[in-house]
């Protein structure tokens, strides 16, 4: 237990480092984070990114389905919870009522590695829609299916498999038998299937969004994601430019995606 205390703490410091260098820079370019700010993340797990925007002068909220998740995030979190600068849901937030919870909605609400896990995209963006203010942004970054490691085999128990690119675009009874024959735990390949049957590619993203009536405000692909310098050490780097224009191609040669989405 001490052990994953100490993984989950690595995993809070990592999320809030690269919200500070990476994604607040980021969204100042549209919107300036400030103090005062009504902020919401969907998907908050332990906590480290609403740290970082409580402690960039933002009033808080992180909604997460996770009860485990949400309990190592309390505990993380327990100054700001006391002081009132954040406050944890453990909630779906299909049951959350918009108008009756949150009636002053939020200038900012944040997804970060969340949207390629949610069934019906479509159906989840347009509920969330409400919780925006008129004048408020969306921020999204997530990895396209097709990138090398879009299926989270790095999750994996496997050293080989976790590590083994593209695999995950396999048919679904053969990327299902691989991870059988390396003895992969069931919970861990239904969780990795899920991920299967919700991918997204950067077109049907923007297609999705623009249905519901967001317009895209900036976007930017990586060919090296921003996170992967507080992980492994590595310098992000944005995708090239030419690559950047020919769909689909793109997507098997990015590795995370920032946009910052407003209404129409």
């Amino acid at each position: 237990m001490i052990e994953l205390q100490t993984d989950f703490k690595r995993y809070f410091k990592q999320q809030y480092d690269t919200v500070v260098e990476f994604i607040i820079p980021f969204i100042n370019e549209t919107k300036k984070v400030k103090s005062g700010l009504n902020f919401l993340e969907v998907g908050s797990g332990y906590g480290g990114i609403c740290k970082a925007f409580a402690d960039a002068g933002c009033k808080v909220t992180g909604i997460e389905l996770g009860e485990y998740a949400t309990k190592i995030a309390n505990d993380f979190l327990k100054e700001d919870l006391k002081n009132g600068n954040i406050q944890l849901i453990n909630k779906n937030i299909y049951d959350i009522d918009v108008e009756k919870e949150f009636p002053e909605k939020f200038d900012i609400i944040l997804l970060k590695d969340t949207i390629e896990h949610i069934h019906d995209q479509a159906k989840f963006i347009k509920h969330i829609y409400p919780f925006l203010k008129n004048d408020g942004v969306l921020f999204f970054a997530f990895p396209p299916w097709f990138m090398p490691f879009g299926g989270h085999q790095q999750s994996l128990d496997s050293k080989f498999l976790s590590k083994l690119p593209y695999f995950h675009i396999l048919p679904t009874p053969i990327y299902r038998f691989i991870m059988q024959l390396f003895g992969e735990v069931s919970g861990r390949i239904v969780d990795t299937l899920e991920v299967k049957e919700t991918q997204i590619s950067i077109n049907r993203f923007e297609k999705i969004t623009e249905q519901v009536g967001l317009k895209i405000m900036k976007r930017e692909f990586y060919l090296i994601n921003p996170s992967y310098k507080h992980k492994f050490g590595t310098t992000p780097k944005k995708q090239f430019a030419w690559l950047s224009k020919i769909p689909w191609l793109r997507d098997f040669f990015t590795t995370t995606c920032y946009y910052v989405l407003s209404k129409s």
